[in-house]
């Protein structure tokens, strides 16, 4: 007679520890789960991804954590700008204003600080936390999920619980042990970045606006960390990157220089560190869930950073996964109607930003969005959604709709004005 499988001792592993694994882990721990967080890294480390949304508030209040941030100190965002690379024009969205948004303001992070919160922050709520803890991998049974990890011991160990999250990022886990990952066609990037001091930002009402630059096939970002510390990043198509045959710091450089909107900022800027590189292949997996696994943030799918819309999707997908897991987890089921809802809510919440950013790099959609008209207050609509506002009312549904099908008349009839944009 075969050996049962073995009782769980966890009620849910969570493999990653950084926005979405850390919120999982909080959801999960808050609602009386046995929780085992494994993260690869040993926190604080760096990572990209500075910018957050004002709905970001309204995950911060579900875990109970905005305190321990306001706490923090971080940079106040009340606004994005978005400037031709030629500073010819730009457009500034201040969330204070916009009649469909709810939420006046947001924060610029250092992640590493940022990330360390939120992990510490599930570690108070009673999850437990292994660090520099590498997850090889999973196996699933009638029972529950097996998974395998090593730890900065170089030793190998197994761990049980009824469920398992996949909060691991860009590594994409399980989704590519199981094949899952499709990338989205025409759109591999790769981004340059470092942070610098001297860099002349916005003052006044306008300190600690993200800036976006768009040049012709490419764009910047700019994001105050601190008064005198800079997060600066330029963002191109992998192919034209490789075409350029150049070392990444003489890509950026060149790319400074070029482009009036940021090179007029550069004075008196300053390294302080070595560039760093990452590729950005956006991309979606074919299935966010299956029998006791499911995935969230990055492990979902990683978009473009255009709209900074990351951290909030990827806290807001591990919130709802995880609620979604528990009440598995309290129905005794390895799959339920409300994980495979957490899937359709998911891809939607995604989809409506991936609508944006496709569109970004087209110039009949640029044309329209750097000469904005409020009328009917179709530029309250997509302020609200590019605050993170994700899961919009009727009121604003119709106006995106709205906004979109001018879009396309722009292509071919002139709404606005055929401005060159670059």
């Amino acid at each position: 007679m075969p050996a049962a499988d073995p009782p769980p001792d966890w009620d849910a592993i969570v493999i990653g520890g950084g926005p979405a694994g850390s919120s999982a882990a909080t959801t999960l721990a808050r609602s009386g789960k046995r929780v085992l967080v494994l993260e690869k890294a040993r926190f604080p480390r760096f990572h990209i991804g500075e910018s957050l949304l004002p709905y970001n508030r309204r995950v911060f209040d579900q875990l109970g954590v905005w305190p321990k941030i306001a706490a923090a100190g971080f940079m106040v965002k009340r606004g994005a700008q978005f400037w031709m690379g030629d500073a010819s024009r730009h457009t500034r969205l201040d969330f204070s204003k916009g009649s469909f948004t709810e939420f006046p303001e947001s924060i610029q992070v250092e992640r590493a600080t940022f990330d360390q919160i939120l992990l510490d922050h599930a570690r108070s709520c009673g999850a437990q936390v292994l660090e520099e803890t590498l997850a090889l991998d999973h196996q699933v049974d009638a029972t529950g999920v097996t998974v395998r990890h090593r730890g900065p011991d170089g030793l190998e160990h197994s761990s049980r619980a009824a469920f398992l999250i996949d909060a691991s990022g860009l590594s994409n886990h399980t989704a590519n042990l199981a094949d899952l990952r499709d990338d989205y066609p025409g759109h591999r990037k790769i981004a340059l970045f470092a942070h610098f001091s001297g860099v002349d930002m916005p003052a006044g009402e306008e300190h600690g606006d993200i800036l976006i630059v768009r040049r012709e096939q490419s764009w910047f970002w700019l994001i105050p960390l601190a008064d005198d510390k800079t997060s600066v990043g330029l963002v191109l198509d992998l192919q034209d990157f490789k075409n350029l045959r150049m070392k990444p710091e003489q890509v950026f450089e060149e790319a400074v220089r070029s482009t009036p909107a940021v090179a007029m900022r550069f004075s008196r800027a300053e390294p302080l560190h070595a560039p760093r590189v990452t590729v950005d292949f956006s991309y979606r997996n074919r299935s966010l869930v299956s029998p006791r696994v499911v995935r969230v943030g990055d492990a979902a799918g990683f978009i473009d950073p255009i709209f900074s819309s990351g951290v909030m999707l990827a806290m807001s997908s591990g919130v709802d996964g995880a609620l979604a897991a528990a009440r598995a987890i309290d129905a005794g089921q390895p799959m339920t109607r409300a994980l495979r809802r957490y899937e359709k809510n998911t891809w939607r919440d995604v989809g409506l930003y991936w609508r944006f950013i496709r569109r970004f790099y087209q110039l009949h959609f640029a044309q329209l969005f750097f000469q904005p008209v409020n009328k009917h207050r179709m530029v309250c609509a997509i302020q609200s959604v590019l605050a993170g506002r994700s899961r919009p009312p009727l009121a604003v549904r119709w106006r995106l709709h709205a906004f979109f099908l001018l879009v396309r008349l722009q292509k071919h009839l002139p709404v606005v004005e055929r401005i060159r944009i670059g």
